[in-house]
């Protein structure tokens, strides 16, 4: 939960690194947004599947096996909060890594996305520097 928007670029120009391929599930309900998201996260290599509510995302997480979770958390009917604590509990995904990317800023909302079980949370428009950074941590062993 430590990354913010300022942060700077650790990419493999300037580590020299080659990141790490993920397999990736973009949960929104706005669907230009997960489909921007989903696109965006191709570009950079991953492989990703894409939900729109959280009944879709919990049954394509079991059989997908994502890696990283990149989910909204003001979703209508099961909230992102409540998607994440699902998640959560399937054996399958023990290991898998959850983004909170919202609106939702607040300090009570950053402190209800880590009770939920968040690993990170970003406030959109999530800059995709940011979003680059947390998954060189990623490949660097920090969850």
């Amino acid at each position: 939960m430590g990354i913010t928007q300022a942060a700077t670029s650790l990419d493999e120009e300037s580590t020299g690194e080659k990141p790490h391929h993920y397999r990736i599930l973009v949960v929104d309900d706005n669907e230009a947004c997960a489909i921007t998201t989903m696109w965006t996260m191709e570009m950079l290599g991953h492989t990703v599947q894409m939900a729109l509510d959280g009944p879709t995302a919990i049954e394509l997480a079991k059989s997908f096996h994502p890696d990283i979770v990149l989910l909204d958390i003001g979703l209508p009917g099961m909230n992102g909060y409540e998607i994440c604590q699902a998640m959560r509990k399937e054996p399958v995904l023990q290991n898998t890594i959850f983004i909170a990317q919202t609106g939702w800023g607040k300090k009570e909302h950053r402190e209800r996305s880590k009770e939920a079980g968040f690993n990170y949370h970003l406030v959109k428009p999530v800059d995709i520097e940011v979003l680059k950074n947390v998954l060189f941590l990623m490949d660097k062993g920090s969850p």
